[in-house]
Parts: structure tokens; sequence; C-alpha cells
């Protein structure tokens, strides 16, 4: 898979008739690193940033140990717009590293600002929000059309996820 950075990935989704905001945008990230089975994204906790995956892999996990699902998978060079960013609530999930992954961070108070400062912009924010919506649609149909009980367990083993509570 070619690795792109988060401007080419807002240029690719985005009908900005200014491609130099997606830039200025994605400069205003910061890098982290998760190592595998680090928490990206606390259940319970206020996500505070959206995560651009330059390399590696990460997962949604229902948090019942019992009957525990995958709720969504990541891969390098895709967004994760986690629940409650947009509207200051508590994340109902965890997200999870599945192997070592390079994120590239955008707060919320930081998109807030190039916003203001850049109202043409808003197409970028309508392009992540619309991408997202399309995902959260084909999981739900994924889950209601499937009966996934059987493999999960199968799945969580062979990628040894670990997770507390």
């Amino acid at each position: 898979m070619e690795k792109i950075n988060l401007n080419n990935y807002l240029k690719s989704i985005c009908d900005v008739d200014e491609p130099g905001l997606t830039l200025i945008l994605s400069q205003m990230t910061r890098q982290a690193h998760y190592q595998k089975n680090n928490i990206i994204y606390k259940k319970g906790e206020t996500p505070k940033h959206l995560s651009f995956i330059e390399t590696g892999n990460a997962i949604a996990l229902s948090q019942s140990s019992a009957n525990r699902q995958v709720l969504r998978i990541w891969t390098t060079n895709q967004l994760i717009c986690p629940p409650g960013f947009f509207s200051h609530e508590s994340c109902n999930q965890n997200i999870i590293a599945l192997d070592d992954c390079q994120i590239s961070k955008l707060t919320y108070n930081t998109l807030y600002r190039f916003l203001n400062d850049f109202p043409q912009a808003y197409s970028i924010l309508n392009s992540i929000l619309r991408i997202e919506i399309a995902a959260t649609e084909l999981n739900i149909k994924s889950i209601s059309q499937n009966n996934y009980s059987n493999n999960l367990d199968a799945l969580l083993d062979a990628l040894s996820i670990k997770i507390e509570g």
C-alpha cells in the first residue's frame, strides 16, 4: 500500500477550491507513536484529537469481555474520527493500536482555530464527516447482515489484544 500523508488524504476526499488549506491543516498536526495494544482513545474519556494513521492499524472494540465485538478497523492512510470528538462527549469504545502506529494528531482546538481563520475550509470538515457517516453505515450494514460471533473470538485471539477492565 502506498503511504500518503494527511495533506494528500484530505485533498483526495475534499472538494476544496484552495488546495493550500489542506496543506496548512496537515502542518498543524503533531506526531505520536503508539505501540501494539496501546489505547489511542479510551472509553469514557472525551477525545481531544483526530488521528490520521501514517503507518499501522487500529481497532475499536466493545468493552464487554464476555461478548467482546470488533466495531471497526482502521488501516494505514485512514482517519480516525472518534465518537464524541465534535460533540465533546466521552468516547463509547476503546480504540487500540493493533500494531505499532505512527499517527498525525489534530486537536479540536487547533481545528477550531483553523476554521475560524479559514471559514471556507468547512468543506474539509464536511468531507471528513461524510466519510465517517458512510463508514458507520457500512459497519451497521455488515453487522446486521452477518453473524460474526464465531469469528470474533478467533480474530481477537489471533491479534492478541489485551485490554484491562
